[in-house]
């Protein structure tokens, strides 16, 4: 549908339900589709002059103690692929890691997230972005 705008929800707590998302953004507008995944989330919203104020209203608050990010979606870059490192030590930072995947080709976005209370000791996952040829790590 020509009127309908994605929006990419960060920092969406585990307990984080669909309904939930759903209800929140209903506030403001027509809601068409929504998907919660482990850690974000994507709503799809009819009109851009209600999306816009559900951004401007929604980054920030607080949804399971957790302040969420409300932004438009961002395309993904052609020929990209999206990595998922699990594990990732507290001593290590994007800038780090960065440098190790740029051998693979130009890293276009690369993020460290801080882990679940689940996990073991101080690990952390990541995702980078990585834009050239396609080769096997």
């Amino acid at each position: 549908m020509k009127d309908t705008v994605k929006i990419f929800v960060g920092y969406v707590d585990d307990r984080t339900t669909k309904e939930e998302l759903q209800d929140l953004f209903e506030k403001y507008g027509p809601v068409v589709e929504c998907a919660v995944m482990k850690q974000y989330a994507f709503v799809h919203m009819r009109g851009a002059d209600r999306a816009k104020k559900a951004i401007e209203e929604l980054t920030g608050r607080k949804l399971h103690g957790k302040r969420i990010v409300v932004e438009l979606s961002k395309p993904r870059p052609k020929n990209t692929w999206k990595l998922f490192v699990d594990n990732v030590s507290a001593a290590c930072d994007a800038s780090e890691l960065r440098v190790m995947f740029e051998v693979y080709g130009k890293v276009v976005e690369c993020d460290v997230v801080k882990g679940n209370k689940g996990g073991e000791g101080n690990t952390r996952s990541a995702s980078c972005w990585v834009n050239g040829k396609w080769r096997p790590l």
